[in-house]
């Protein structure tokens, strides 16, 4: 190959590494529902996960969040979970949705309340669940639900697990790996900006809209997906370059 040829090669493919069009992240997701579509979304930083939200505090009689939480469980017959801890930073105390396959093929979500490490048992959560429902495709489960909060507030402590087996129709235990353990954090609602109190931004550099993970937050990084080259196809293609100088 020509070396000028190479060059070129080289350059578009370094480009195709970095092109927006092939970072998955929550901006990117899209729902079978064309019709849904939230304000708010961001990527967690453990499992794979994303959380997309509608907040309204005004809503009567009591604030709602809609929520689209997807994450693909830890193995094709497993589950994943979402949830809010009113009382803590971790998984006990948490106000949680589970969904996950059932014998005949449906995806169903059910709601726990995690009250210890120890086996769970369906039950009503402590915010009254307007709806939900769930979905699976292409190797990962998102719930969607709608829950009444009882008071507006401007964050909230969330949860998120995925786990690899179902049994009797029952979640089993998850891992406890880093990714596990680290599932947890503030869930912020309502951005410092909106709340009045957002930092003057450094001169010659512009605020972004909403702060915090208000609009289409990126959190978690961004992650190569299998579509177009993928980051595989990418680095053959920048490995044939480099050999054919």
């Amino acid at each position: 190959m020509d070396p000028s040829s190479s060059l070129i090669l080289l350059f578009a493919a370094v480009a195709l590494l970095f092109s927006p069009a092939l970072s998955l992240t929550c901006e990117s997701q899209t729902f079978s529902q064309h019709n849904l579509t939230f304000a708010n979304c961001t990527d967690l930083p453990t499992l794979k996960a994303f959380l997309h939200w509608n907040y309204d505090p005004a809503a009567k009689p009591n604030p709602t969040l809609s929520v689209a939480f997807t994450a693909p469980p830890a193995k094709s017959d497993g589950w994943v979970g979402w949830g809010l801890n009113p009382t803590a930073t971790g998984m006990v105390g948490a106000q949680s949705l589970v969904a996950f396959k059932e014998a005949n093929g449906s995806t169903v979500v059910k709601t726990y309340n995690i009250s210890s490490y120890g086996p769970i048992t369906e039950s009503k959560i402590a915010y009254n669940v307007l709806s939900k429902r769930a979905e699976s495709s292409k190797g990962v489960i998102t719930i969607f639900a709608t829950l009444a909060l009882p008071v507006a507030s401007p964050e909230f402590n969330q949860v998120w697990q995925v786990g690899s087996a179902v049994i009797n129709g029952v979640p089993a235990k998850h891992d406890f790996a880093p990714d596990n353990l680290n599932s947890k954090n503030k869930l912020q609602l309502v951005s410092a900006a909106e709340n009045g109190n957002a930092p003057a931004p450094a001169p010659g550099i512009a605020a972004a809209p909403g702060g915090g993970q208000s609009g289409k937050d990126s959190g978690g990084g961004a992650r190569v997906s299998g579509s177009g080259l993928g980051l595989y196809g990418v680095s053959v293609l920048l490995a044939i370059c480099i050999f054919r100088f």
